[in-house]
């Protein structure tokens, strides 16, 4: 049938739909806030870290931080959500798709069939006011900077265990190390008290105690070694590891500053803490969703045009129509209402959180600053005269002169003064990991 061929002066139609789709496309990227100084050379995107895919034998600090932040189950989940935030941004940037219509009228009058009938091909295309697509698209770059605030809170939350459970694993080797000195110190005091029950200078009951105190060393030695495993076991699951895979970790827990910064040298330094940083986004992502709710109280237009083919006398005729909803009622007051009290709740959570770090970096540096004194006392003081009594009294006992009650409290005092030199220097370096955590920075790089 020659009415058929009428069918070609819609063509325009669709082409001008395939343009709009083409041009309602944008690309669309979330920023990613800029690492804390803390571990910040760690990083997985920093270019000067060398991938680590053998674990040292001999395990490092930095090699375990490496594997941490770069092998971290849960860090490693964080890139598929800025990738997702991403798309996010992406959606929300894009025009809304036109409408491509036809609609058949007065088929079959007379019963004619088509050649009856009105036929007409419209494309309907909404077009958003006030702004809408550009604050939308602006929440969606906010929420996506929120997601990478979320990934650096998580990186440093992954620094500082890595470095805490690396400090328990020191501890726990120190501790096995301090176990097995104690059992050295038990033979000594049993050989001694042999010589001397041998030269029937002292009772055979003397053997028998330091037989029993002998064997009880050698239980703390089996226990401590029992610790280091488990402690072994927790780091390497910082980097996904089912097993360690190293021999031992490389390190001291003896280094202690000379002097603590001051908290009012410390306090500055929260603005790094990305838990209060993220509020500025958070702040920003508020004022957007206010101004997205007051664009929305405008109404969008929505317009069509298109050719109505008249199949009885073989003519067709343009048609279009413009329509606009009447904002009579629902001027969106009940969202922007909304919209403005969570700008409101957002700006007071803001200064709570910072009321409350402050509180927890008083609190940290309070910590430090006893595990500092604790551990210059015992390493400087206590521990020195502890030996000092423990060799007195060895030799004295060997020579007659005390007894062995004497020589045992002073191995025992020994013992517990390493022993809390080492739990001091441990508690010092969790307090000091702390610090840094709470204000994002190393803390030899504060003055």
């Amino acid at each position: 049938m020659e009415h058929d061929h009428s069918y070609l002066k819609m063509l325009p139609m669709t082409g001008l739909a395939a343009l709009l789709a083409g041009c309602a496309s944008s690309g669309g990227t979330s920023a990613m806030p800029p690492p804390r100084p803390l571990g910040a050379a760690y990083a997985p995107a920093a270019a000067t870290t060398e991938v680590v895919t053998n674990t040292p034998a001999v395990l490092q600090l930095t090699d375990a931080l490496v594997l941490a932040l770069q092998g971290n189950p849960e860090l490693a989940a964080f890139s598929y959500a800025v990738r997702a935030a991403e798309a996010r941004v992406l959606q929300a940037g894009l025009l809304p798709n036109p409408e491509l219509e036809l609609s058949v009228d007065e088929y079959g009058r007379d019963g004619a069939g088509f050649d009856s009938s009105e036929t007409a091909v419209t494309l309907g295309q909404g077009f958003e006011l006030g702004g809408k697509r550009r604050w939308r698209k602006r929440m969606a770059e906010a929420e996506g900077e929120l997601v990478g605030w979320d990934y650096e809170t998580k990186r440093l939350d992954v620094f500082a265990e890595t470095a805490q459970r690396f400090t328990a694993v020191l501890a726990a080797q120190g501790r096995f190390d301090l176990a097995r000195s104690g059992v050295e110190l038990a033979e000594q005091v049993h050989q001694a008290v042999s010589q001397r029950v041998a030269a029937g200078k002292e009772p055979p009951l003397q053997v028998s105690k330091s037989e029993a105190e002998l064997e009880l060393a050698r239980l703390d030695a089996t226990a401590a070694e029992n610790a280091m495993a488990i402690a072994r076991q927790k780091l390497a699951a910082m980097w996904g590891a089912q097993q360690p895979d190293f021999a031992i970790v490389s390190g001291t827990l003896s280094e202690v500053m000379q002097t603590v910064p001051s908290l009012d040298a410390l306090q500055p330094y929260l603005a790094e803490n990305p838990d209060l940083a993220r509020w500025e986004t958070e702040l920003r992502l508020g004022q957007a969703s206010l101004s997205a709710e007051k664009a929305a109280r405008i109404p969008d237009l929505h317009g069509a045009v298109g050719v109505v083919q008249f199949e009885a006398d073989g003519t067709s005729a343009l048609a279009f129509s413009v329509g606009l909803p009447l904002p009579l009622f629902d001027r969106n007051q009940g969202n922007i209402a909304a919209a403005t009290h969570g700008l409101a709740k957002a700006e007071a959570e803001r200064l709570a959180t910072e009321i409350a770090l402050s509180a927890e970096l008083a609190e940290a540096h309070a910590l430090l600053i006893g595990a500092h004194q604790r551990v210059t006392a015992l390493r400087d003081k206590v521990v020195p005269a502890m030996e000092a009594a423990f060799r007195a009294a060895h030799e004295g006992y060997q020579q007659g002169k005390f007894g062995f009650l004497d020589m045992l409290d002073a191995q025992r005092g020994l013992l517990e003064a390493r022993a809390a030199l080492l739990d001091a220097q441990s508690g010092y370096q969790d307090a000091l990991i702390d610090i840094q955590r709470l204000t994002g920075t190393p803390l030899n790089t504060i003055q």
